[in-house]
């Protein structure tokens, strides 16, 4: 059975590094929803808010990738409930077993000097800054997830610690 591995938290936090490492370990599909909204930016003809347009185009992706029997693995904030319930019902339709994995940094003075030091990998994307990531609208979880704390841990220890629970 195919597995959708969804990761969710705030921007700064860890998420995308341990979702990489995670994927090239396990060899499952890497969705970034950053680097698609970046590409869809990329065309000048988008708006700058995207709304959910980008996590319904990746969950279709899963949804495509886990009935060819390929893990995935899902890389965004995933906020909101509605976002998460796309993931869900994408792993559901697909026959897939979905664990969710909730990166945060619970060290505020950590996490803020991540957020302010980051340097984006991909051309073009500018990281949110520190006010943004504080005031983001983040939802509380309705459902099981896994919660790994980066902080004062190394990235191998985290995707140690998250391929040990999955």
């Amino acid at each position: 059975m195919a597995r959708l591995i969804v990761l969710a938290g705030l921007p700064g936090a860890g998420k995308s590094t341990i979702a990489r490492e995670i994927a090239q370990r396990i060899e499952a599909v890497w969705l970034r929803v950053d680097s698609m909204d970046q590409a869809i930016w990329a065309s000048g003809t988008a708006p700058a808010d995207l709304r959910d347009w980008t996590y319904r185009a990746a969950q279709a992706i899963a949804e495509d990738n886990l009935r060819l029997g390929r893990d995935v693995i899902g890389d965004c904030v995933n906020d909101w409930n509605i976002a998460r319930d796309g993931w869900d019902d994408a792993g559901r339709r697909a026959g897939a077993d979905t664990s969710w994995l909730e990166i945060v940094c619970t060290d505020e003075v950590e996490h803020r000097r991540r957020v302010e030091t980051r340097v984006s990998d991909m051309p073009g994307l500018v990281p949110p800054d520190w006010q943004a990531v504080v005031t983001r609208d983040y939802h509380s979880w309705d459902r099981t997830r896994l919660t790994i704390d980066t902080a004062g841990r190394s990235v191998a220890e985290c995707v140690e610690f998250a391929l040990a629970a999955l």
